[in-house]
This record gives C-alpha cells, structure tokens and sequence, in this order.
C-alpha cells in the first residue's frame, strides 16, 4: 500500500496526478509557465504557440514542445527532399525524472528530423494542416510523428519544426509507410538494382509489378537468370518442376543495423514453363497477372510469383511461383501454412479404419473440413495407443479415465524444412467410455459433435474387451 509520501505533491500537497510515478500535472503546467520568461523565440506569435503546445500536456510522458536554439543543432544533412534535414541535437529533450520529481535533460544528442518553413504563419498553419502529436504511449497516435519542438535558421531566418526522427526517411524525408522497420516505399523501389530480361513489354510488366508494393513483405517481381536454377524436379501432372533458386528472393531485412533488402539463398521454388511462350507474350503476362505479390500473412489461397525466367535451350517463358506443394503439384490448401490438405490427410485414409464405416466416414468429414493444420486433427486411435488407464469417475451414462497416448496427437511443424504434423508423443488424456456404445453408433457421433474439435476432442477408440467406443478428450477438467 502506498505511503502518504508516495501519492501526495510535495509542491502542492495535493495527490499526484500519477501516483505511480508521482507526477503532478497542476504542478508541471505552473513550472511551465514559470518558465516562459526564461526563453523566447522573439516571435510572439511563436511564443503564444509553444506555450499553448506546452499546457496541453496530460501525462509524465507527453512531450514538452519547446524553443529549440539553432545553435543546438549539429550534423545538419539534408536530405533529398527540398526543406528536409536530419541533425544532431545535443542537449536533447526533457523528460521527467521520477526519482528527482521534475524535468531534465536525460539523453543528450538525439537523432532529429528538420523540416523548413518559410515564415511563422506557416508554422502554425502546419500544425493545423499536419498532425503532430506530443503523445508518447498513446496507442493510437502510434504512427502520428512526434514533434520536439520548433527553431530558426539565422542564416535564412526559415523557421524549422524538429520532429522525431523515427518517423521520417533519412534519404527522402518522407513518412515511413511502416515505422517500426523503416521501409519507405520510395526509396526501396528506386534503389532496386536488378536483371532485365531483354523483352520490352515483360520488363515493362516487371517494373508495373515491382510499383504495386505497398508494404516491407510484399514480393519484388523478378527477371530471374536461368542459371540461377538447381536440382529440378518435376512434379505433379501439369508440368510443374520444382527449383533451387541459388541467390533467392529478395526480402526485406528490418534489423536495427540494416533496413534493407538481402537475398535469401536457396529458395525452394515452382516453375511453371508455359510451352510456346516466346512466341505469344502476352498470354505469358495474363497467366503471370494472376498471382499475388503479398506478403505471407495475405491472400492465403493464391500462390505467389517472385518472377519471369526463360529456359535458354526452348526459348520457353518460365513463372517462378511459390504456394504450390512439391508432392502433387497442387495449390497448397493454406500457403501461409506451406500445407496440402490432400498430401497430409487424405492419401492418410486409406492407412487406417475403426472397423466400422459409419465412423469412418464420419472422422474423414471431420478432417476433410479442416483448413488450418493449426486446427486439430480428430482421429481414430487404436486402443492400444493408451497406457496406466486409471479410473477417475462415473455414472450411469458413462465412465471416465486417466490415461497417457503413447504416440500422442498430431501437431503441425513449422519448421521451414518440414512442413508437416508430427508427433506429440506421451500425451496425458482423458477416456470417456460410453456405456453400450457398441449398439448405438449415431449416439456416439451426436456426442462426438457436441466437443468443440479445436480445444476438446482428440478422437474416437474402442475398447477391444467391452467393444465399447471411447472418446479421447483433452486435459483433466473434463466432467461426465
């Protein structure tokens, strides 16, 4: 419990705004204005400005808006964007000290972003126009550029808003289209250096591609060199070959020391070879058009193009794709995922019975509804799966056990080299042995129906002594 020290103003002795860090915000507004005989701008109308920015603050974390000397400012570069500068500010920006209970200068030469105006109307005009926010923790001003303060060149008497610099590229000037990796959707597309493929309407149709980008995980459409390509294996029945892509994709690297885009070699890729399209450009772009550029977490059942290629030997026209399954050749049911339904679980059927054909069928059409290997898979397992079966209840429906799954329940692996459900062996589950079962099969599915399948229900197994059907359920808080 908090002392009496720790929730009243020492100033006003009054309770702290915020208790926990014992701010005051009467107490700050006063400072404030105490304060506002000791700096000016010489620009009244900037003043009146600042000082009104300032009294808006309702938090220990909000930016105090200050008169930034000129003189402050070191490493001033500008940046390709007229009016636009990076700069050094040394003294950097007040903070509030918790333990000291007032503002002071913590971090000293911060990183800022200078943007020019030509006179003090415009300033304030750029507030109104532009927003800025003072809001530090505000989770929905997040991606609202921070504002430190303003200042004036003397030398071009241009008055300069000091911005915080997170927001703003350091080569352009413009707004990050995403904050947190740096990635200006201009800059990256002008820095792309890449092949061309010796056609003018595929390079053209590359280069529309590479504009339509609009966020750091969006694929770069590529002329991709033939001999970029290893170990093909051709797949499935619509000639589809599946490559080694040696210097890989481009993909966009957002550690803190790097912001850019790097090869990701030895890309498992499809390529789709489209007979005759040296001959027929056109319908090589129309078929490429209908592939999707987004990132991973996007357009799940549309498989992805990184780009145009051409086999030197048949002059045929090559689509580099992503999202389809190297067994059969078909679209994955979940390209987030990398998953085939049909190569996971259907070719599986076949591989097991309960013995009984309404129950088959029944727990086919539960995996056959699944979308997501995230989901779990309902199945029949067979009785001898479970060890140190302990009985923990019953009634006159039904009795209920403790028991471990050797093999365990399929769970999905996301690793980049696997792809597939696996074992979770040793699994701790619940029995709940339906009472003459064996006699009412429809019974049984109506209550295997009742299960939620993602979080309750394992599957179905039968006990070879009682030929009494059991439901495998998950965890212990089960009750009958």
């Amino acid at each position: 419990m908090s002392s009496q020290d720790d929730i009243i103003c020492k100033s006003c002795n009054k309770i702290c705004t915020d208790i926990q860090l014992k701010w005051c915000r009467p107490c700050a507004i006063n400072n404030l204005k105490k304060n506002f005989t000791n700096w000016t701008s010489g620009n009244e109308k900037i003043d009146e400005f600042i000082q009104q920015m300032q009294l808006k603050i309702e938090s220990f974390d909000n930016i105090i808006v200050e008169w930034i000397p000129y003189e402050q400012f070191n490493n001033v570069k500008k940046t390709k964007k007229d009016g636009f500068a990076t700069a050094i500010w040394k003294d950097g920006l007040l903070k509030y000290n918790e333990e000291e209970r007032t503002y002071k200068r913590i971090l000293s030469n911060i990183e800022v972003f200078l943007k020019c105006l030509n006179n003090s109307q415009n300033v304030i005009n750029e507030f109104s126009n532009e927003k800025y926010s003072i809001k530090v923790s505000e989770i929905d001003e997040f991606d609202i550029p921070k504002v430190y303060g303003i200042s004036q060149n003397p030398d071009t008497n241009d008055y300069i808003i000091v911005l915080d610099n997170s927001y703003y590229c350091k080569e352009c000037g413009e707004i990050y289209m995403e904050r947190w990796s740096k990635w200006c959707r201009l800059c990256q597309i002008n820095n792309l250096e890449l092949n061309h493929s010796g056609n003018k309407k595929i390079d053209e149709f590359i280069q529309e591609m590479q504009l339509k980008i609009e966020i750091y995980d969006d694929i770069i459409v590529e002329w991709i060199p033939y001999n970029q390509f290893n170990n093909v294996k051709k797949i499935g029945k619509n000639g589809f070959t599946t490559v080694i892509w040696k210097n890989g994709p481009l993909e966009y690297n957002n550690n803190k020391e790097k912001f850019n885009y790097e090869r990701k070699p030895n890309k498992k890729v499809t390529l789709k070879c489209l007979n005759n399209s040296q001959n027929v450009i056109s319908n090589l772009l129309n078929e490429a058009k209908a592939y999707s550029i987004k990132g991973p977490e996007y357009d799940y059942d549309i498989p992805r193009i990184y780009g145009i290629s051409q086999n030197p030997d048949t002059k045929d026209y090559i689509i580099i794709l992503g999202g389809f399954c190297e067994n059969c050749g078909e679209i994955f049911t979940n390209i987030y995922y990398q998953w085939c339904k049909p190569c996971d679980l259907i070719q599986n059927f076949a591989n097991w019975t309960s013995g009984n054909e309404k129950i088959d069928e029944f727990i086919q059409e539960m995996q056959l509804k699944i979308e997501n290997p995230e989901y779990r898979i309902v199945e029949w397992i067979p009785y001898d799966q479970f060890n140190i079966i302990k009985e923990i209840c019953k009634d006159n429906f039904a009795r209920m056990y403790l028991a471990i799954w050797k093999d365990g329940p399929l769970e999905y692996n996301y690793n980049e080299e696997k792809h597939k459900h696996e074992r979770q062996p040793n699994k701790e589950v619940i029995l709940k042995c339906l009472n003459n079962s064996q006699s009412v099969i429809n019974d049984l599915l109506n209550e295997v129906k009742g299960y939620d399948d993602i979080t309750e229900i394992y599957g179905i197994s039968k006990n070879p002594n009682t030929n009494e059907y059991i439901i495998v359920l998950i965890g212990v808080n089960h009750v009958i």
